[in-house]
């Protein structure tokens, strides 16, 4: 090879290697709050924040595609009538700080929407584009939840102890939350479109260890989270007025009870503190829920006091607390209703029904892979909306609105 065909051999490798990790560094950048407090990392962390280091790195990536396309971009009508709904929500956010007493929370909490959970809806559009970078992005979400999947294993108390599971220095929850997304993704995406029994077998494992480590974590809210996606997307899957399903859901329905039979019997001695903490759920209620009972009855009081603009953002904290600090409703619609009201909490809903709207269309009229990938995306969606409604605020929910984008955006009419 001479040197000027290596050197272009070389600038493509380069070329196509940056191409390849923009996903990568996204997904990394999405979930860098499950990962970015384990002390390993504390030599990067000291220097610069992981979250921020991803997110530059991702738009560079985005930036670079964009040079090599001379700054020509596609933009879907999809795509463009969800970004307006999203400003017209930041708009909505911003607001809400001219009647806020909340200065120091409510201006961060705006910030951090405006570039963080911008980037992590905006990112999604225009880094995922395709089915290859789709497939990208599953794979690099899936490695995150195994490895976490695997510290776990590491961490576990033992048999028959009752005790939460944590995974890179994030909370039991966190573990919860990206072991079911990763999950989902092996079961509704991976596993249906390859090919090779060999891969099909290490999936398996892969989603038998994720499963492991969501139950294990003891975190209600994700397992529950979890268990009404499957449900919805096994009911969706019903063609009415025959009640015929598919095959796919016919294998998952008989799967999931098999599994099912099988956590009965062992799952005492091998998840007891979430069988305990479901326990507790049902008969007590437990601190943790009914403490959210009470920030879910404060939010609502709130929102009572001002309908339809709420009583700005970050307000709830100052209404509940009585201070400037961090606190939220663990309930996403309660806590835009408190603070933007009325007028935030249609702007979401439209937001997020015009996403769905456009996945149940492909879902029910699509074809082999456009079906398959669009009951992956409903169900994922499911899965981190539901999150949403029993914990975090409007920025740790940061993949939902990922995932509304990729459902409102993602290009299947172009030869998908």
């Amino acid at each position: 090879m001479n040197m000027v065909a290596r050197s272009a051999f070389i600038g493509r490798s380069r070329t196509s290697l940056i191409n390849n990790v923009g996903e990568w560094f996204f997904v990394l950048f999405l979930f860098a709050g499950y990962y970015k407090a384990d002390p390993r990392l504390a030599f990067v962390q000291r220097h610069i924040d992981i979250t921020l280091l991803f997110l530059i790195l991702s738009f560079l990536v985005f930036f670079h595609r964009m040079v090599r396309k001379s700054f020509t971009l596609k933009i879907s009508k999809s795509f463009i009538k969800i970004a307006i709904l999203f400003f017209l929500f930041t708009a909505c956010l911003f607001g809400g700080l001219l009647y806020t007493q909340s200065w120091q929370y409510g201006l961060n909490k705006a910030l951090r929407f405006i570039f963080l959970t911008g980037w992590a809806f905006f990112g999604a559009g225009l880094l995922v584009t395709d089915i290859l970078s789709l497939r990208r992005f599953s794979w690099a979400l899936v490695t995150i939840s195994t490895v976490m999947a695997i510290d776990a294993l590491l961490n576990y108390p033992g048999v028959g102890k009752i005790a939460l599971v944590t995974a890179l220095g994030s909370n039991y929850i966190g573990l919860a939350r990206a072991c079911g997304l990763g999950l989902l993704t092996i079961i509704f995406f991976f596993l249906p479109t390859e090919r090779k029994p060999l891969m099909k077998l290490f999936l398996a494992v892969i989603a038998a260890l994720q499963l492991w480590a969501m139950l294990a974590s003891g975190a209600r809210g994700p397992v529950l989270s979890f268990a009404l996606s499957l449900t919805l997307i096994f009911v969706l899957s019903l063609r009415l007025p025959s009640l015929k399903i598919d095959r796919f859901a016919l294998r998952l329905g008989l799967t999931t009870l098999l599994i099912v039979v099988v956590l009965a019997v062992v799952g005492q001695k091998l998840f007891p503190a979430l069988v305990y903490r479901m326990q507790v759920f049902w008969t007590r209620g437990g601190v943790s829920v009914l403490t959210r009972y009470d920030f879910w009855r404060s939010a609502i009081r709130l929102w009572m006091r001002s309908p339809i603009w709420g009583n700005g953002t970050g307000q709830f904290a100052v209404a509940v607390t009585g201070h400037d600090v961090r606190e939220y409703p663990h309930n996403i619609i309660l806590e835009l209703g408190a603070e933007i009201g009325l007028v935030g909490v249609l702007v979401f809903v439209i937001m997020i029904g015009i996403a769905f709207a456009r996945g149940f269309r492909y879902f029910y009229y699509g074809e082999g892979l456009t079906r398959i990938t669009m009951r992956y995306l409903l169900v994922a969606s499911f899965f981190v909306l539901f999150n949403a409604m029993v914990s975090g605020d409007i920025n740790d929910n940061r993949a939902l609105f990922s995932m509304v984008m990729l459902l409102a955006s993602l290009p299947f009419e172009q030869g998908f």
